[in-house]
C-alpha cells in the first residue's frame, strides 16, 4: 500500500537517490492517466509489472515526479500521463462563464489558461465534439 508522497523526483536528495537506483534497475513507475490523477484512491501496476494500491490522505495531490515509495534498494515514481486534451476558446467573458458552467455541469475535468480551456478527454473525442454541439446556440467558442 503506497500511502503517501515522500517528495518529489526532482527535487534534493531525491534526484540523486532516484538516479543511482535507476542505473541499478531498483527504480519503477506507475503511470496514471491525467484524468485520473486527482483520485486519492487507485490501483495500478508498475512499469515492470508490480501491482500498486495508491491511498493518499486528503491533504497530498498526486502529481507527475512523486515518489510514492523508497526502501530497500527500490523506489516507485508516478508519471502522469497528459493524455488527449480539447482547446476551447470563447469568444467573450459571457460565453467562458457559459462554457465553463456546461463543462461543470458534465464534469468534465478542465485545465484553464489566459482565455482558453482544455478538457482532459477521458473517452473518444467525437462524444466530447457531440457534447459540445448541443452547447452552440448559447455559447460562441471555438474548438482548436
Amino acid at each position: 500500500m503506497l500511502d503517501q508522497i515522500l517528495g518529489q523526483a526532482a527535487e534534493a536528495p531525491w534526484a540523486e537517490m532516484l538516479h543511482a537506483l535507476d542505473h541499478l534497475g531498483g527504480l519503477e513507475t506507475v503511470a496514471i492517466p491525467e484524468a485520473e490523477a486527482g483520485r486519492k484512491r487507485i490501483r495500478l501496476t508498475t512499469d515492470r509489472g508490480r501491482d500498486c494500491a495508491i491511498a493518499l490522505p486528503r491533504a497530498q495531490k498526486l502529481t507527475d515526479g512523486a515518489v510514492l515509495y523508497c526502501r530497500d534498494g527500490m523506489a516507485i515514481v508516478a508519471r502522469i500521463d497528459g493524455g488527449a486534451r480539447l482547446r476551447l476558446v470563447p469568444q467573450s467573458l459571457g460565453d467562458a462563464l457559459r462554457l465553463g458552467h456546461w463543462c461543470g455541469n458534465l464534469h468534465w475535468k478542465v485545465v484553464f489558461g489566459e482565455g482558453w480551456m482544455e478538457v482532459i478527454l477521458d473517452g473518444p473525442e467525437a462524444r466530447y465534439r457531440d457534447r459540445l454541439r448541443d452547447l452552440a446556440p448559447l455559447a460562441r467558442f471555438d474548438i482548436g
